[in-house]
Parts: structure tokens; sequence; C-alpha cells
């Protein structure tokens, strides 16, 4: 049994008149603009093949309108959005109203190749992707975790033997959304970080979304299993009753401490940590990144921006991000034979599957480096 969804076409209204929606063709990109609404403070435009199909890039911002510099020529792009309602806690799930507005767009020929943002002096490039919890639409990186596409998929790996039943994130992997980000990030040099492998490019990793709230995540000291992942010192782990934390503990009752010199970072700067899976093996499979809220730039915001408040901003995500289903990673050649073991052959061949299907996004090809483009 396959779990199936409403279709898109009778979720989203096709007056175009919903939210002022208009798209206009200039210049080789695509100007969509809208009204802004007196009650939402940013919005997500996407963009899908057909009326019926699934989005397969976004773009987000806290502005009126956004240009979409990536698309092919003579194209017809079918166009949503969905609005964010004011002063909620993040961009997670229950703080968004659905999609609506559904205009057609059509590119023009005179497509130019896409203007990378490059890094400055000051900064680097870094490209994520996250898997969406306990909703099936973007979820968006603020207090929460992402990976290297070989890491997240990996991960992906263990839990998709049966991708028709949920998750413990209350999602199936087929349905499961998976989002593609380029995010400008601080160059800092972080002392005394224990999670890292001696990274000192980023701050110790932080376990987001575990706060059995995902309209409000929050992100903690790095838990046991996450130490474990890492291979990380798990001996400031403990359960109730003082005793070190292990695979026996039971769930739940396991607490880890970091320093507040530690936790002061994490609340600053990405966090990583390198990603092992098995104990007794050292096959490498990635890194992982936690997200501070406190220091994501805003729209406005460049990257290292200092605030009145006397904090500076750290992190921005780009204001496109790709995204694929998990259904579509099956279709190009995901394998769900692991269950609680992978090996570095499967996990290449899922993450080359997780390549494989953004890539076949009806856009210019994806990258996030200075010169090349990830996705050809």
């Amino acid at each position: 049994v396959i779990e199936c969804r409403p279709s898109l076409s009778a979720m989203v209204p096709t007056a175009a008149a919903v939210f002022g929606l208009t798209c206009q063709w200039n210049k080789g990109a695509m100007n969509i603009s809208w009204t802004p609404q007196s009650s939402s403070d940013y919005y997500e435009v996407q963009l899908a093949v057909n009326a019926t199909a699934e989005p397969f890039v976004v773009h987000s911002t806290a502005g009126a309108n956004v240009v979409v510099d990536s698309l092919l020529p003579s194209r017809e792009y079918y166009v949503t959005m969905r609005t964010h309602a004011a002063s909620t806690p993040s961009l997670g799930p229950g703080t968004w109203g659905q999609p609506a507005g559904r205009v057609v767009c059509e590119s023009g020929a005179d497509v130019v190749p896409k203007k990378r943002k490059l890094a400055r002096a000051d900064t680097t490039l870094l490209e994520v992707m996250r898997q969406s919890e306990f909703t099936y639409d973007v979820d968006y990186l603020m207090n929460h975790d992402s990976g290297t596409i070989e890491a997240d998929a990996a991960f992906a790996s263990m839990g998709a033997s049966h991708p028709d039943r949920p998750s413990p994130f209350n999602i199936t992997f087929y349905n499961a959304t998976f989002t593609l980000y380029c995010v400008e990030m601080l160059k800092v040099d972080v002392p005394d970080t224990f999670s890292t492998g001696g990274n000192s490019s980023y701050s110790d990793y932080m376990s987001c979304n575990d706060n059995h709230n995902a309209t409000d995540p929050q992100c903690i000291c790095d838990n046991w299993i996450d130490r474990v992942i890492s291979k990380t010192d798990a001996d400031a782990c403990h359960d109730s009753k003082g005793k070190k934390c292990s695979f026996f503990t039971k769930m739940g009752d396991c607490t880890c401490s970091c320093s507040q010199e530690s936790l002061n970072n994490s609340n600053k700067y990405i966090g990583m940590m390198p990603v092992y899976f098995d104990i007794e093996s050292d096959d490498y499979y990635g890194q992982w990144f936690s997200h501070p809220k406190p220091t994501e730039c805003d729209d406005d915001e460049e990257v290292g921006a200092a605030r009145a408040d006397g904090s500076v901003c750290t992190w921005k995500r780009h204001r496109e991000a790709r995204i694929v289903k998990g259904w579509q990673v099956l279709q190009s050649g995901f394998n769900t034979s692991a269950s609680k073991t992978i090996t570095p052959a499967l996990a290449k061949q899922n993450a080359d599957a997780f390549y494989k299907s953004f890539a076949l996004a009806p856009m210019q090809p994806w990258g996030c480096e200075d010169t090349v483009s990830v996705l050809v």
C-alpha cells in the first residue's frame, strides 16, 4: 500500500487574483510579484511542471517579488505561493497557509546563464540537504539539522526499507520532501570543539527538533546517538540515575552536557559533526550540520552584519532551493534493501539517486560553488 496525498489541483485555487500573483519575463529572467499580505511576513513561491505536479523549486523571501533567473528557455512553469503567518516562531509546520494563486508563466527564448552568487573573502558556500520532519512541505533550516547529500542519503537508507510506513518523524519515505540549499556562512575559527573532528571552521553540532513541538523547534547539546554516529566521546551523557548512556538506556532518559562556551558558539555559528554510523568501522559518510536560529541573516542582511543588539548574523540561505520527493528518488535508483546496516557502496548508490533526481528539474544546472556546478 502506497500512501497517497490529495491532488494538488484540488488543493490550489486556480484564480490568479489570489494574492495578486503575476509574472513577467524580462531580460532573461522571470519576475514574479504579488500583493503583500498584512497577516504574513514571509512568502514561498513554488514552481511545478503542470497543474497537478509537486513543486521542484521554491524561492522564499520577506519581500513582494522574486526574480527567478535559472529557468530554461520557452517553457511553461506553473507558479503558486504560500504565505507564512506573521509572528510564528519558525518556518516549520503549522506556520504556513496552503498554496494558492496559481498562474502559468512562460519563459522567453532569451535565457542567459544563471549568475552564481559567489562567496566573499570572509565567507564560504555550503551545500546542504534536509529531509523535512513532521511535514511534507519544505521546513527550512532555522533550528534544524541538515547534511551533505552523502550523509543524508546514508541516513535515509536506514529508514527506507518500507517506504510507505511512517517514520519517527511522522512521514513516509515515499512522500518525504528533500530540499537542497546553498548556504553562505561566515568564516570563523572556533576553538576547543569536540564534535567537529578538529575542524575549527564550525562550532559543535547541536541536536535539533527533538522537543516535541515542530512548530517551535529547539536545538540542544548534541545527544547520545549523534555522538555515537560521529564517534565523539559520549562520557558526558548520563541517564536519570547517573549511569552512562548506552543502547540499553530507555529512550528519553539520557541527557548530555556541553560547556557553556560550546553552547554559546553553537548558538552563533553553524555546527558540524562527521557521520560514520558503524561504531566498529571507520567508513565515513559525510557531515551533518546544525543551523542556529538566532544568527540566521534576514533578507536585507549580509553575512557578518552587526546588529543593534550586538549580535552578528553568521549564515544565510540563498533564496532558491531545489526539491525532490522520496518517490522520485526511488525512481532514480534509490536502494531500499538496507535496514539497520548500510555499506559505503549502498550509500553511494543512494547519494547518486539524489543527485540524479535533483538534476531532473527543468532548470539550469544547480550550483553551490564559486565556479563549478554540482549537478550537471
